[in-house]
């Protein structure tokens, strides 16, 4: 009987320490969504930086040296008289400001949020007051120095007070990226779209409509209901169209659309009722600014289910055309909401109104720039983009 050979053992191979290669990490231990970083805070308080200077320095011409001996303002004596009006619109308008300066950052102490607010607030009001020194029909003032700097810390501690419940910011940062496009895209995108909403506070000015002024003839005439009609509905299909280019999926389209009109609406109307002045609400949304909107809407209903490259274009084309229709009426262009439609003291409106129609009258063309530049983001055009509902 043979000896039986026994099989021969084959040892297991060893086990070799996973290789730390950049894909492995990117795949074995993806960042937490939790802890992305966002730069909305940073481009609103920029955009809204540029708004200041501009509200702040209006008409930006016919500058001039201070009378020789004329103190600098922060040592010069207060004003004589003052309006509580004048001092809450300083403060109102560094709020949102200081908010965006303090939301920089997510693991930023309570009390650096607020420092920085404040700081920063304040070294850009400094900065207003004492370029309006060379604006002969500008007051520079330390009382609206104080309500500036005022203003930003409160928006410091709002950003402070959000910040202060994890669970709060971790589902409105988890809610922003399942709606919109993430990364610089979507955080450009919707910091334009803030400056927007924040124009609409002005209810002199109609919803979807950059100019307004019951006074001239040329709104009474046929010539002028379409060119205002025309306006409104360019505004509308390019407003609209932007929004439905932020949103990632198709079946939160009309959602996002219908709150953001919601929202203007809410605010134009608050902002007409505090404001206007009772016998101007009957004239205040003229018949083409309705029938704009109308048609606009019917057009957007369709244009919406186009294709993102086919959007994108006519979305640019609709923001461009609404600057078109002023410009066949000069007086359009320049027209603005009349002071004598507000029930206030006059104070600061004067300045409000200008940058709002400043606003207005820029943002077309800023949202175009913005637009063009998304179209040249590497596969804007094509269905794989890394959404789950392709739109």
């Amino acid at each position: 009987m043979r000896d039986r050979i026994p099989a021969r053992r084959v040892p297991p191979a060893p086990v070799h320490p996973a290789v730390h290669s950049p894909v492995h990490s990117a795949v074995q231990s993806p960042v937490h969504p939790s802890v992305q970083s966002t730069k909305l805070p940073k481009y609103f308080a920029v955009l809204y930086a540029a708004m200041i200077a501009y509200a702040s320095l209006q008409p930006l011409s016919s500058w001039l040296l201070p009378i020789a001996g004329t103190p600098f303002f922060l040592f010069a004596p207060w004003p004589p008289r003052y309006t509580r009006f004048d001092i809450a619109i300083n403060v109102l308008a560094y709020v949102p400001f200081g908010l965006a300066v303090a939301m920089v950052g997510a693991r930023t102490p309570a009390h650096i949020r607020i420092a920085r607010g404040a700081a920063v607030g304040a070294l850009l009001a400094l900065c207003m007051e004492s370029a309006q020194m060379f604006v002969p029909t500008r007051d520079a003032s330390a009382i609206d120095l104080i309500a500036n700097t005022v203003g930003a810390a409160l928006g410091g501690g709002l950003a402070t007070a959000f910040c202060a419940v994890p669970s709060l910011r971790k589902k409105t940062g988890a809610w922003r990226r399942r709606i919109f496009l993430e990364g610089r895209r979507g955080d450009l995108g919707l910091a334009l779209l803030s400056i927007w909403m924040l124009a609409q506070v002005n209810p002199g000015i109609p919803l979807f409509a950059a100019t307004f002024d019951p006074s001239l003839e040329l709104t009474s005439d046929v010539a002028g209901t379409i060119l205002q009609a025309a306006q409104s509905a360019f505004n509308v299909i390019g407003v609209g169209l932007f929004l439905a280019l932020l949103v990632r999926q198709r079946r939160y389209l009309w959602s996002a659309v219908l709150l953001l009109i919601g929202v203007a609406l809410m605010l134009k109307g608050f902002a007409a009722t505090l404001l206007l002045r009772h016998a101007m609400m009957e004239t205040w949304l003229k018949p083409g600014v309705l029938a704009g909107i109308v048609a606009g809407a019917i057009v957007l209903l369709v244009a919406i289910r186009f294709h993102r490259p086919a959007r994108t274009s006519m979305c640019a084309i609709a923001l461009l055309s609404s600057l078109i229709a002023p410009l066949l009426a000069p007086d359009m262009w320049q027209a603005r909401a009349p002071i004598a439609l507000f029930d206030w003291p006059y104070g600061q409106l004067q300045n409000f109104n200008g940058l709002t129609h400043a606003v207005l009258v820029l943002w077309p063309v800023l949202a175009s720039s913005y637009l063009l530049w998304l179209a040249g983001q590497p596969g804007w055009g094509h269905t794989a983009m890394g959404d789950d509902a392709r739109v």
